[in-house]
């Protein structure tokens, strides 16, 4: 009997510090210590707003923007070009200087990759329509045609993780404007189902506000880049906030491994007042430290990374630029 009492605690033991080591592994993980600048590549991005192609801008303000995203290595500029119609079309006066506006930038900086962000709010948008996704489609082909931007960045919100009638777009755009011709993705953050599952029977809502493994599989067939939106959380603690993002960024290059897709984590320097946002959680500071740590995560497969996000450049403050540049490009 005491034999046995013995091995019942032995086999306790081994199973509790068994499932202490992966609940660490899972939970925190083995880090390296890299810093910032050298995961940077020089391949980030940064939305930019509507007022650079809606109105008529001065050359010299447009080559200052220009040099000033080159300083802080940003390659693709998201430029607010629509929203579409209910009928999935952008009248051409709502970004008559578009082409202007793109000589210019690249007249200053040729590397930079212009794409035409364009979206509305999904129930406005019923892409369940061949006739409206055809109208959009058309719209994109037009865009790319008369305008010289490099490709698209979809931002249709929210799009939720079963939505097929969205794959549909991505594949009939696809078809529409070539493979050589850049198509982004502006997407909702990482989240298995079952805790989205979890979560709506606590609070009695149906939580489509997510994407799942599989979704993003399926997107990363087809698109070019995805540039997932890691803020709006509702996290009232920075560190909860750094330790969210951290795992978007080991979850999705996991995800993503094996697919030719970039991708590039948003982070916020806006400062709405609303309920799922504070701007003391999430930041370019606390956005940048759960970056830097997820890709030091020796669970991140880190060469499926690409950069990072701004959200967005009209916010963005001459003291979070600092911080970026301490933080990301080690200066």
């Amino acid at each position: 009997m005491f034999k046995l009492l013995k091995k019942l605690i032995r086999y306790t033991f081994l199973v509790a510090v068994t499932v202490l080591i992966l609940g660490w592994y899972f939970v925190v993980g083995p880090h390296g210590d890299l810093e910032g600048k050298d995961f940077n590549t020089g391949e980030n991005g940064i939305w930019i707003q509507h007022a650079w192609v809606g109105n008529e801008q001065d050359p010299q303000a447009v080559y200052d923007l220009a040099l000033k995203l080159q300083k802080y290595d940003i390659k693709y500029i998201y430029i607010h070009t629509g929203p579409f119609d209910t009928d999935g079309t952008i009248p051409e006066e709502r970004y008559k200087f578009a082409k202007e506006f793109v000589q210019f930038l690249k007249e200053k900086n040729p590397d930079l990759i212009p794409l035409a962000w364009v979206g509305q709010v999904r129930s406005e948008l019923e892409i369940e329509s061949e006739e409206i996704r055809a109208n959009i489609v058309e719209t994109c082909e037009k865009l790319i045609i008369e305008t010289g931007f490099a490709g698209l960045h979809y931002d249709i919100e929210p799009i939720p993780h079963d939505d097929e009638y969205f794959l549909t777009l991505l594949e009939e755009t696809r078809e529409a404007i070539g493979e050589n011709v850049v198509i982004s993705i502006a997407t909702d953050e990482w989240q298995p189902s079952m805790i989205s599952d979890v979560v709506g029977m606590i609070l009695d809502e149906d939580i489509k506000s997510y994407w799942e493994t599989t979704y993003f599989k399926d997107v990363a067939g087809i698109a070019d880049q995805i540039a997932v939106m890691t803020y709006d959380t509702s996290l009232t603690d920075p560190e909860h906030y750094e330790w969210f993002v951290e795992q978007q960024v080991i979850y999705l290059t996991q995800i993503l491994a094996g697919y030719d897709t970039e991708l590039l984590i948003g982070i916020p320097t806006y400062e709405d007042d609303k309920e799922s946002f504070d701007p003391l959680v999430e930041n370019m500071e606390t956005g940048l430290n759960g970056i830097i740590t997820g890709l030091n995560n020796k669970r991140t497969i880190a060469d499926v990374f690409t950069g990072v996000a701004i959200y967005a450049e009209w916010e963005t403050s001459e003291s979070e630029w600092n911080i970026y540049e301490k933080l990301w490009q080690g200066l």
